[in-house]
């Protein structure tokens, strides 16, 4: 439980409104109003004050979150940014010093009306996001491109490429790498083009600082591959520093092992004992307890495992102490030990309410970002982009898709009955879940001796049987409807506008992208990612050869599930993007003409034994990996979880982990783990 920290955070409030009553010389910032004095904010404050602070720093583009009033990792790292670009000390809390310049850079005044108070760079107007569009965005991928951001294409799109590009360059500069471009990255963007003449201000100090970085920096880590295979330390590197308290600002150079001291050995172990692996005594000694506890953490990150402490294995620990930090005790031991009972080799899950994460969590060296071969998911993403079609008038769901397609669909037993897209977006065309063969020779079914693409003892349309055929002809109807490969369709009307990671095969995934092979519970490799980019892939439409693709081969990640799902929950529109119509995807959701014994609506399965509703999306299974993506109406809930070396334990045909997520989804959304 949190309850320390909760006791932490109602004090500090407390002091604060006693300050307010009492006539204390430190006067407060309330009702958005700057007055003359500030009270010292620090991680777990709460109230007005924090508040003003958060849109201030929001206006200046170091803070990218809610305005929410609580003093929360993100504010941490928005107030570190903002003091090391302006000549104050990184601390991370925000002292009278801080504030006071903080609002004399900001629109707001001690009178409270809006007045800008120019000392640091011009801003740009435009906030450019993931999922933005238009000449704002092309004029920012321009000047990208111009600073050596060659892998951004000037497309007036804001993707996963410009979104890393934004990333990179924020890290560059030690801004916070939100992948926003808000006013104060703007602002660095036109300084390093020489386009303004008020630079941002910064400590005059840091240019020694970081030349003094340079010249002791650690080798660069390798880029990560597509097994996810760990890759060697730093072994030889100059001894490590690192900041002062708070834990969560520490920043780590150089590489720990047995015989190391100093804060940074005492800084690790905190963040090693917080995260529930054991270092032993609280001191600043790397001692036998604490390489043993270095080891499984490397293990559970799916580093190399020698209890070395190198820029890697303190990175990984960096990141999964400030996801402690935004997650919880409770949230993050409870997803620990989920991912231990699997029995999985690797996975990640992420959750959001209302857009904004609150369980993310990543082991076996993958995460949110990392592309799987997603399996039957595939299915329900290519249906999205053939509802698109139903949306612009394209596909009638109930006409012959035979009409549609350069081949014949029937089945023999009854050929008269013609079958139809909503017949295979609720699997009830009486295709045979037999049929693996995606090359047919739609010219022999039901001739003799020819493989059994139908159930014959089924009429279409009158029984559920789930079958993946059904999926290989969604991609099939939309090669054949629009002339484009289903990759080159789903791409210009769904994953572009939305800024996610996706390909039907992993030669067009970004350069870069981390990806992940199939596994088997005993972590061999079943289906390997080179296998699949040895495979090829046809980017011109072929109905009748391509089928193979829409079945399960999509790649993408969990970060792309995540934002898929969202905009399914917000009736077909994400960030001003809008992929489908409201009315599309209710119908999607919804029963369909006799079938009440079925789970799907249109290509969505619908959940409705768990708690406070119905969840719907989709799951996959396939060669040891599971995938799930579901998301919940009644509480605006998303759910991602894909596992990998899995061994299939399920109830009610739902994986076991994800039916678990599912039972404690309102425990976990207001971290009160049992």
């Amino acid at each position: 439980m949190k309850y320390p920290r909760r006791l932490f955070a109602i004090c500090i409030c407390l002091t604060l409104v006693m300050s307010l009553f009492c006539g204390t010389a430190q006067t407060r910032i309330y009702d958005d109003r700057v007055t003359e004095g500030y009270v010292s904010l620090a991680f777990g404050a709460c109230g007005r004050a924090v508040k003003a602070l958060q849109q201030a720093l929001m206006e200046l583009g170091y803070y990218a979150g809610e305005a929410s009033g609580d003093y929360d990792a993100a504010t941490v790292n928005a107030v570190t940014s903002y003091q090391g670009r302006n000549g104050i000390k990184p601390s991370g809390t925000a002292d009278a010093e801080t504030q006071r310049r903080i609002y004399e850079t900001s629109s707001r005044s001690s009178t409270g009306k809006s007045m800008r108070v120019r000392t640091v760079a011009p801003v740009w107007n435009a906030t450019v996001q993931s999922g933005s569009t238009g000449d704002a965005v092309a004029d920012l991928q321009k000047q990208l491109r111009s600073l050596g951001y060659s892998q951004v294409t000037v497309d007036g799109i804001c993707g996963r490429i410009t979104v890393n590009a934004v990333k990179d360059f924020q890290k560059k500069h030690g801004l916070y790498p939100d992948g926003i471009a808000g006013a104060n990255t703007l602002s660095w963007i036109r300084t390093e083009l020489g386009e303004s003449n008020d630079a941002p201000v910064s400590d005059p100090n840091q240019a020694e600082q970081t030349a003094q970085a340079t010249e002791t920096a650690p080798v660069a880590e390798p880029a990560a591959q597509d097994e996810a295979a760990p890759q060697p330390e730093q072994t030889e590197a100059p001894a490590v520093t690192a900041t002062a308290a708070p834990v969560s600002q520490t920043v780590f150079t150089g590489t720990l092992r047995s015989g190391s001291t100093g804060e940074a050995v005492a800084a690790m172990k905190t963040m090693l004992k917080e995260l529930g692996y054991d270092p032993g005594a609280e001191n600043d000694q790397f001692d036998a307890a604490a390489k043993a506890a270095v080891r499984l953490f490397q293990k559970d990150a799916g580093l190399k495992v020698d209890g070395v402490a190198g820029p890697a294995t303190l990175g990984a620990l960096k990141d999964a102490y400030d996801a402690l930090l935004l997650m919880g005790r409770e949230r993050m031991a409870w997803a620990r030990t989920l991912a231990e009972e699997s029995g999985a080799v690797c996975g990640t899950m992420l959750l959001t309410k209302d857009g904004k994460p609150f369980l993310t969590w990543s082991f076996g060296g993958v995460n949110s970002d990392t592309c799987f071969r997603i399996a039957s998911i595939t299915k329900w993403v290519t249906a999205i982009g053939l509802m698109t079609l139903y949306d612009q008038g394209k596909l009638d769901l109930d006409a012959d898709i035979s009409g549609y397609l350069p081949f014949p669909v029937r089945n023999p037993a009854f050929p008269d009955t013609p079958i139809t897209a909503r017949m295979l977006l609720t699997h009830t065309s009486s295709i045979s879940a037999e049929a693996q063969n995606y090359q047919v020779d739609w010219g022999r079914i039901g001739k003799k001796g020819y493989d059994p693409v139908f159930d014959e003892s089924l009429r279409p349309g009158e029984a559920y049987a789930y079958a993946d055929m059904n999926g290989a002809l969604f991609g099939a109807l939309i090669e054949a409807i629009t002339g484009e490969s289903v990759q080159t369709y789903l791409q210009r009307t769904v994953f572009a506008p939305l800024g996610l990671t996706a390909a039907y095969t992993p030669t067009l995934l970004p350069e870069g992208t981390k990806t992940q092979s199939l596994l088997s519970p005993e972590g061999k490799v079943q289906i390997s990612v080179q296998r699949d980019r040895d495979r090829g892939f046809n980017q011109k439409a072929d109905p009748a050869g391509n089928l193979g693709y829409t079945v399960g081969r999509l790649y993408i990640n969990a970060s792309s599930l995540t934002r898929l799902s969202r905009m399914m929950l917000s009736g077909g529109e994400l960030d001003g993007v809008r992929i489908l119509k409201e009315s599309t995807v209710a119908l999607m959701e919804a029963d369909q003409p006799n079938l009440s014994e079925s789970p799907y609506g249109l290509s969505t399965v619908r959940l409705e034994q768990f708690p406070r509703g119905t969840w719907y999306g989709h799951q996959g299974r396939y060669s040891g990996l599971t995938s799930n993506v579901y998301y919940q109406r009644e509480t605006g809930i998303t759910m991602v979880l894909i596992l990998d070396g899995y061994n299939y334990a399920l109830e009610d045909n739902v994986v076991l982990p994800a039916v678990q997520m599912l039972r404690q989804m309102e425990a976990l959304e207001t971290d009160q783990m049992q």
